[in-house]
């Protein structure tokens, strides 16, 4: 299924940002209850330090991972250094159907293609930002706007206000990253207060993964039912 799909689908969505762009996440991932798996390029990943590959680098394993689950791919095209307009399109070719990227890096030509476009806010966000991203084009937001500094930190009820203005303004269905240490139990708040689904990433899944399935599971257990 493609992204623009589940996002026409009335369900609640987990997307898991997998600590290493490796087959072996991927399925351990989409075995364990993922909607979507998400890969990363020419980025250093703030929380692993894990510097990741380029487009290159992945291609091979991005069709690997087609041809044996043909599920919902995402990817992160790079910050600072950034992908270029063609390996979008080639990205688009291969089976990945959504990007996601900082707006603050977002070069204009990542408009130009028929990936589904998660556009992400930051810390430094202004709150009239959010309503000016579907005009942008945006499909749908992360709502990535906790300090660096706070993360794996608990969540609050004052993130909880900062999360519902981004949603009001928005008009659109908006992700939380787990940049907080969110726990399953904490979900139903989350959703209550308006996210269409999560984004959990290493600070919650770990990088082990035998941990990793286990924790990816616990999140989609609780997203079912």
């Amino acid at each position: 299924m493609i992204f623009s799909q589940l996002l026409k689908s009335e369900r609640k969505l987990l997307i898991v940002s997998l600590p290493d762009n490796t087959f072996e996440f991927a399925r351990a991932a989409l075995e364990n209850g993922a909607d979507a798996v998400k890969l990363h390029v020419n980025v250093k990943h703030r929380v692993t330090g894990k510097l990741h590959a380029t487009w290159d680098g992945i291609r091979e394993t991005v069709g690997r991972i087609k041809s044996e689950f043909d599920p919902c791919m995402g990817i992160v095209p790079g910050a600072e250094n950034m992908s270029g307009a063609g390996e979008i399109e080639e990205m688009e070719k291969s089976g990945i159907s959504f990007f996601d990227v900082y707006v603050d890096y977002a070069p204009l030509y990542l408009l130009r293609n028929g990936m589904s476009k998660m556009l992400a806010l930051n810390y430094t966000y202004d709150p009239s930002m959010a309503g000016n991203l579907k005009s942008l084009g945006a499909d749908c937001v992360e709502v990535s706007t906790v300090n660096p500094e706070k993360y794996g930190s608990p969540l609050t009820l004052m993130d909880l206000l900062r999360y519902r203005e981004v949603i009001e303004r928005a008009g659109l269905p908006c992700f939380l990253p787990t940049q907080k240490k969110v726990m399953p139990e904490e979900v139903k708040e989350l959703f209550e207060i308006g996210f269409r689904g999560l984004i959990i990433g290493p600070i919650v899944t770990g990088t082990d993964i035998k941990s990793f399935s286990s924790v990816v599971k616990s999140f989609s257990e609780v997203i079912r039912y």
